[in-house]
């Protein structure tokens, strides 16, 4: 059975889609018994860069946006497949379900449908058979908490969510944590923060200091205990189309983000 963790929060340059990447790599290294995790990555960015990442999706090619909006169709139409979307990257066991710049029309296209705020969700459901050979889905969500986001995080079982060290985006997971409760009442789902981490960590920085241990303070065990140190190395991996753990393994932010994802699974086997 796959597990479901969504990256989310609604402040941009907090390093979610870096880790949507960089997470997702280390846990198709990563091996549950004897095999090499599969995980699937998501998209659901209108950004799109983690399929810029992993593929060379165009704004004509099939996408997410197509799955999504299809629910608004006639049912004449010929229906798109999960099968159909999902794309190798160059790491053996992880795929994508890209997205593209189409994607951010669907919100408007997507508004009047009965059950809008659960499309995802019943998509991944209906083809759960289908889902269940990858261990992980990874979503990446886009920076606000419109209708995509919130399909995404009913769509999970979890979700992960990257901080910098400012008040902004501390003060930003009270409005995170009130949505998903008031998601958690409404919708009865079981979705729930799994962890929150920092990026972008300038180590020996008193507001960092500060910024963890007032997080720790208001959210105990949520805190992730590993961080994300800045490194310009994670730069140039981007502009190589690759994770950091494979584009330089013995750098520090490859071997942090193998330390939060240990972190994840760990919390999740607990």
């Amino acid at each position: 059975m796959s597990t479901i963790i969504s990256f989310v929060n609604q402040k941009g340059g907090v390093g979610k889609t870096t880790s949507v990447i960089n997470v997702s790599a280390v846990l198709a290294h990563m091996k549950t018994g004897i095999k090499k995790n599969k995980v699937l990555v998501i998209d659901m960015d209108p950004q799109a860069n983690s399929s810029q990442i992993f593929t060379t999706i165009s704004d004509n090619d099939l996408s997410i946006y197509n799955l999504l909006v299809q629910q608004n169709q006639n049912n004449n139409q010929a229906k798109i497949t999960i099968e159909d979307l999902i794309q190798p990257t160059y790491i053996e066991n992880l795929n994508i379900i890209p997205s593209n710049v189409l994607l951010s029309s669907a919100e408007i296209e997507l508004v009047n449908i009965h059950g809008r705020e659960t499309i995802l969700k019943r998509i991944l459901k209906e083809n759960k058979r289908f889902l269940d050979k990858y261990d992980y889905i990874i979503i990446d969500c886009q920076p606000s908490l419109g209708l995509l986001t919130i399909n995404s995080i009913i769509a999970s079982d979890y979700l992960m969510v990257p901080l910098q060290a400012d008040v902004f985006s501390l003060t930003g997971v009270d409005l995170l944590t009130d949505t998903i409760s008031k998601l958690q009442n409404i919708f009865e789902i079981d979705c729930t923060i799994l962890g929150l981490f920092f990026t972008q960590v300038q180590k020996n920085a008193s507001l960092f200091k500060e910024a963890y241990d007032l997080c720790q303070e208001n959210y105990g065990k949520l805190v992730f205990q590993n961080y994300i140190r800045n490194n310009i190395t994670i730069d140039h991996a981007n502009a190589m189309d690759q994770s950091i753990v494979d584009f330089d393994p013995n750098s520090n932010s490859a071997q942090d983000y193998v330390s939060i994802t240990k972190e994840l699974v760990k919390k999740i086997n607990v």
